[in-house]
């Protein structure tokens, strides 16, 4: 997406650290394989086209032992609140909110791709109030395991 890229590149210039913005998409992912020691999926397996590929990348992307930190919208656990989600993702929500999913399993998700789930915390954004089909939500970390090993 042009904007949140350029906006990117805009915050990238402030980091303390040194930040590379490339253009691309999650599910192929414009980098040499096991390049870095960790990545993080901030809202983005929500509105990828392809998790499972996406989340490939990712891995293919980190070093054995290598971690991904993620925030990630997350199905309900309720059933009243998972049957809103389903219905609206089949519905308007991804055409009103760039293709954002919100009734999708971020953690099985990442197992099944063959990370680790190390830790995670599941919450509701926001806490308060009436939920949205987007609210519930998981935030953690999750490992490429080491070499030899899944």
């Amino acid at each position: 997406e042009r904007l949140l890229r350029r906006l990117a590149v805009e915050e990238g210039l402030r980091a303390g650290v040194p930040v590379d913005v490339v253009p691309g998409t999650a599910e192929a992912l414009p980098v040499k394989s096991e390049a870095f020691d960790g990545a993080v999926a901030s809202l983005v397996l929500c509105s990828v086209r392809d998790v499972r590929r996406s989340l490939a990348e990712l891995r293919r992307v980190l070093k054995p032992g290598g971690e991904l930190r993620f925030l990630e919208h997350g199905r309900a656990r309720g059933r009243v609140l998972a049957a809103v989600q389903r219905g609206v993702d089949a519905t308007v929500w991804p055409r009103l909110f760039g293709g954002c999913h919100t009734a999708r399993d971020p953690l099985a998700e990442m197992e099944a791709a063959g990370f680790e789930i190390v830790t995670y915390r599941r919450l509701m954004i926001p806490e308060r109030g009436v939920p949205l089909p987007s609210s519930p939500a998981v935030v953690g970390v999750a490992r490429r395991p080491a070499s030899g090993t899944a």
